[in-house]
């Protein structure tokens, strides 16, 4: 069996940027959040903005479990997903979690909360992710007697080449540079998602995310509680940071 790989994240992560890094590198293959099927159209939780369903895509926790092994099994596989589309899954799935190599990618969410709302006003307080990887965090730890790998989103849009060496190193894959660019454009898998991932669309590289447009966590008067909430497990993810490596 390949190698499969699994970056657990939040919104409005850069996550996704990470994830395209991944796929430039060639020798894995990508899949781009699959279980978001089993939260917004199999378990129906809401009506996500800026989402075109594909109907050919499986739905239940069950029947994404199995592509994603199936794909495991001619390659190696990297695969980004929130942890709030699963926990209440995957927490039973020992077998599963033993399976993967999970990592974590968490940034300052007085970043990424106003980052979502921009996109998604109706965003709820599970929808902002945190709280579910903590869990996740915990219990993969738990089930495997290893620490997973976190990463910092600061740290990759300040360093992308530093934080991408030691995020490698401690998967044991090669560092390939050349994955840090790219032509402009999404992935075909990412068609269905294409409307959050517009400034994406447009980069050739990870860069810094442009300065907050408008008022932050002050732009509606619940954000500042879901930010209270979350800034906890955000903080006890944090704790376990692995610091970039030096380019020398």
């Amino acid at each position: 069996m390949h190698p499969l790989v699994f970056l657990w994240c939040h919104p409005r992560s850069l996550s996704s940027a990470l994830e395209r890094a991944m796929l430039e590198r060639g020798d894995m293959a990508t899949l781009h959040e699959p279980f978001l099927y089993r939260y917004y159209v199999h378990e129906g939780a809401k009506r996500l903005p800026r989402f075109d369903v594909d109907p050919r895509r499986p739905a239940s926790y069950e029947d994404i479990r199995s592509m994603i092994l199936e794909t495991a099994r001619s390659r190696p596989v990297f695969v980004k997903d929130m942890c709030y589309y699963v926990h209440d899954r995957i927490d039973r799935d020992a077998d599963f979690i033993r399976r993967m190599t999970s990592t974590f990618l968490v940034r300052d969410p007085a970043r990424s909360i106003p980052s979502y709302f921009r996109l998604a006003p109706n965003v709820t307080l599970e929808e902002i992710g945190y709280e579910a990887q903590h869990r996740c965090f915990e219990r993969i730890g738990e089930i495997t007697g290893r620490t997973p790998v976190v990463i910092d989103a600061e740290d990759l849009a300040e360093d992308p080449a530093g934080t991408l060496r030691a995020y490698c190193r401690a998967l044991g894959l090669a560092f390939m540079p050349q994955a840090l660019a790219w032509n402009r454009g999404l992935p075909d898998g990412w068609r269905d998602v294409s409307g959050w991932h517009a400034d994406l669309a447009g980069s050739t590289g990870i860069a810094k995310p442009r300065s907050p447009i408008g008022p932050g966590l002050d732009a509606a008067p619940h954000l500042r509680d879901y930010y209270e909430h979350h800034l906890p497990f955000y903080r006890k993810l944090r704790a376990h940071r692995l610091a970039p490596e030096s380019h020398a």
